[in-house]
């Protein structure tokens, strides 16, 4: 039985038969498929997005029958701080495909829309905070942004609230100021399509990149070497 999805390639693996193994992100969830090594060059890369024709086995697995390119995202290869980042959030749609691999098809256009942007210049670092506090709304760990009553400039770590220095000096947190505040609040009640929609200036865009990125880190237990390399790079150049 065959059966299309469309999808873009997270990972390209191997197994000790030479065969390839190729992990996809499509609407339906993380998919695992075979594919036969082929000598055609550029037949398919790391995240081409496109149609992928699989067959089903008896035993539940598929195998890649042909695949129809849609989107290659050249503009990541150019530059190589582009590809360090996006393994970064590939690393991430991984992570959650460990565990819940067909739950994790919400997370297709918002990851499309990073890719895209990144690609077209948007700032890096909008683009990475972005894509790591929707994922973690999309996953079901949505940061509450709860006030303790008081003017805030603490966010809590554990589940995203905005306390008071007082209250905050009973949590792990990061400092907040009143621009991220609002950034957080237009990326969490947008859906994926608009919430790169804002501007905010580089000093707050650091401030709001180090939150994002503890907050993730704080709840998901990854390793995440390609953002190390992408750090190395990013900030060489600024």
């Amino acid at each position: 039985m065959t059966r299309k999805v469309k999808g873009i390639l997270l990972r390209i693996g191997q197994t000790v038969h030479e065969e390839r193994v190729l992990t996809i992100l499509a609407e339906q969830g993380c998919v695992t498929v075979f594919a036969k090594s082929s000598r055609k060059k550029n037949q398919y890369d790391q995240f081409y997005y496109g149609e992928w024709v699989l067959y089903e086995t008896g035993s539940g697995n598929y195998l890649l029958n042909s695949f129809s390119l849609e989107e290659p995202f050249h503009e990541l290869k150019e530059q190589m701080e582009n590809t360090f980042l996006a393994g970064y959030l590939a690393q991430i749609v991984l992570y959650f495909a460990k565990f819940a691999p067909q739950e994790t098809g919400v997370l297709l256009s918002l990851l499309l829309n990073s890719l895209y942007l990144l690609g077209r210049g948007k700032p890096p670092r909008l683009v990475k905070s972005v894509f790591e506090l929707k994922t973690m709304q999309l996953m079901g760990y949505c940061p509450t942004l709860a006030s303790c009553g008081h003017p805030g400039s603490i966010f809590s770590l554990e589940d995203g609230s905005i306390l008071c220095e007082e209250c905050g000096l009973s949590v792990k947190g990061v400092p907040v100021t009143a621009s991220v505040a609002a950034a957080l609040t237009h990326i969490l009640n947008h859906p994926p399509a608009k919430a790169f929609g804002f501007q905010i200036p580089r000093p707050e865009l650091l401030r709001l990149s180090r939150l994002s990125e503890e907050f993730l880190l704080y709840h998901l237990e990854i390793r995440a070497s390609a953002l190390e390399m992408w750090k190395t790079v990013h900030e060489d150049k600024e």
